[in-house]
């Protein structure tokens, strides 16, 4: 039987409206899971969370070096993800900070995230303006961006797992074996990344076992549990657990969006009373749960619980909204229908003035890079074969620079070389794990201070050795063979120069008349009160090279780091830190 031609265009024009919705729908998630990422990405420079340091080092480390660290084996597939991005989009050069660099896979992480929560409510037959609502939410919220901002294996986790329940989340009891298996391998790599991701497999049991194919299920179960011993192990379970704990803690990411807090809370026990969002809400509940136990992961468990409770909010709230919100056989939904609109117009107001201005704040929050800056550039220039302890963060700016890292021992690795110098940073100040000794640069001021500090050395006390460079200076500055301005004679007298420059350049005096244009600070020294290391002497001629081969000419302590003729005169710098006792002669008298 032929269908009449009108009956012929009104299919076809279903058909074109229907690709025009899929085409809008399309691209409203593309537009918000942008929105993300550029929310997230203009925060990257915002200060490092806590034990975010050293996750930037093992990605550093598994990018540049093609190694992983010492303590690696906590989450190893998750760093070796995390320096894939980087490595393949070179996301450490094109970034002026290094964790920067580091963070942009975490909002390639959180854009996927975004789309896989939009496929996951239409898969849960949730209204795409729900879908919408909770991509948009998960995006702008300041909770939401905090948790995924971070350098975490969670981040990395949970597009795996998401698209593991985006495969399981189906209505149809008999279906094609392969989405199924495929579920199971991304929830494989999932908990094997971040172990903590392991509760969402009672979700994804739940949406198998609801099938009524129990064996079915026993297969899936078996493949699951044999993928995971397998790639993950007891111990290195355990390790992750403890590692998924490290970062700020379930009080401190709540009162960042305390009204989202209260109402993802709210929305998972409500999802408990309705069989659409039950395998959802089990699974979060329980990520909720153990962020609460005292010492365990929980920042770990709240970074994987927040997009998919965002989505558990919004699908409580179109439940209530459209009368489909279930319990058992009685329905509950018109009594929530008033209250659930009342709480969402009350949410409402109170976010919207709050997360523009909390936005704002996070992409504004910068660390200031000088002081460890201004530190790396000092290690460069006068320690560049000198054994270092730093901390995670500093490692990757100095490896990054280019020093050797088997000169740069990160602090968390274990005992360090008992000659090793310290580039005491505000993190390893915190820690109080590494012993300090004679400050010799500072750079910055207040919390942000950087110190590099040299091993505790024995001889003499800070006052004697001032003393005897006072007296040693003021003998050269009274010498008629000496000739230098007021304020390298100010220098001279009062004890801050360098015993070798003192030293050296009196033997210098003893054979010819001597002309000192200047003795230049070394930026971060005079901070310190350490003595002025470098000398200039003004010459001419033949007697430029003379006074130049006089200085590179000395041996011992006395041999000078760089000895430059410039258009000035002859620049010539010594090393930093000076042997005790070098003017015993000119001790002051007890």
């Amino acid at each position: 039987m032929r269908l009449p031609p009108h009956t012929w265009r009104l299919a076809a024009d279903e058909r074109t409206r229907a690709a025009e919705r899929h085409l809008l729908a399309l691209a409203a998630v593309l537009a918000l899971a942008a929105l993300t990422a550029v929310v997230r990405l203009a925060a990257g420079g915002s200060p490092a969370q806590a034990g975010e340091a050293g996750h930037l080092a093992h990605v550093f480390a598994a990018d540049r070096l093609d190694l992983l660290l010492d303590s690696a084996a906590d989450a190893p597939l998750a760093w070796l993800q995390a320096g894939a991005y980087t490595a393949l989009t070179d996301a450490f050069t094109r970034h002026t900070a290094a964790l920067a660099g580091a963070r942009e896979g975490m909002a390639v992480a959180a854009a996927v995230t975004a789309v896989l929560v939009w496929l996951l409510a239409r898969r849960m037959g949730l209204r795409w303006w729900t879908a919408a609502a909770a991509v948009g939410v998960a995006a702008l919220s300041p909770l939401v961006v905090e948790v995924q901002l971070g350098l975490r294996p969670e981040n990395v986790a949970t597009p795996w797992a998401l698209g593991a329940l985006v495969l399981l989340w189906t209505p149809h009891r008999h279906r094609r074996l392969e989405p199924d298996l495929w579920a199971v391998v991304l929830l494989v790599v999932a908990v094997i990344t971040a172990p903590v991701t392991l509760v969402l497999a009672a979700s994804a049991g739940w949406l198998v076992w609801r099938r009524g194919r129990r064996r079915l299920a026993q297969v899936l179960g078996a493949g699951f549990a044999l993928g995971v011993a397998v790639g993950l192990g007891a111990s290195s379970a355990l390790s992750g657990l403890h590692l998924a704990g490290r970062g700020p803690t379930p009080a401190q990411w709540a009162a960042v969006d305390p009204v989202l807090a209260v109402a993802v809370v709210l929305g998972a026990v409500g999802g408990l009373c309705s069989a659409l969002l039950r395998p959802l809400a089990i699974g979060v509940l329980g990520l909720l749960a153990v962020a609460l136990v005292p010492g365990g992961p929980g920042s770990g468990a709240l970074t994987v619980a927040a997009a998919p409770a965002v989505l558990l909010a919004a699908g409580a709230a179109e439940l209530a909204l459209t009368h489909r919100f279930r319990i058992g056989r009685h329905t509950g939904s018109r009594l929530l229908l008033g209250p659930t609109a009342v709480g969402l117009l009350v949410a409402a107001v109170l976010v919207v003035p709050v997360w523009p201005g909390a936005l704002d704040a996070a992409a504004a929050r910068r660390t200031d890079p000088g002081p460890l800056a201004g530190a790396t550039r000092w290690l460069r220039e006068n320690l560049p074969a000198t054994p270092v302890v730093v901390d995670d963060a500093a490692w990757v700016d100095l490896v990054r620079a280019g020093r050797d890292p088997a000169l740069t021992t990160r602090a968390a690795a274990g005992e360090p070389p008992p000659d090793a110098w310290v580039l005491l940073t505000p993190a390893l100040r915190a820690r109080g794990a590494v012993p300090g000794g004679e400050t010799v640069a500072v750079f910055g001021t207040g919390p942000d201070r950087v110190e590099v500090d040299r091993p505790g050395a024995p001889g003499r006390g800070a006052a004697g050795e001032t003393g005897a460079r006072r007296h040693a200076g003021a003998a050269l500055a009274d010498s008629p063979r000496l000739t230098a301005r007021p304020d390298v004679t100010a220098l001279l007298r009062t004890g801050r120069v360098d015993p070798r420059v003192l030293t050296v350049l009196a033997g210098l005096t003893s054979s010819r008349p001597v002309r000192v244009t200047a003795l230049p600070a070394v930026p971060g020294e005079d901070a310190a009160g350490q003595p002025r290391r470098q000398l200039l002497v003004t010459t001419a001629g033949e007697q430029a090279d003379q006074v130049a081969r006089y200085f590179a000419g000395q041996r011992g302590a006395y041999r000078p780091l760089s000895v430059t003729s410039t258009a000035e005169g002859v620049l010539v710098r010594y090393p930093p830190g000076a042997p005790a006792g070098l003017l015993t002669p000119f001790d002051p008298p007890p």
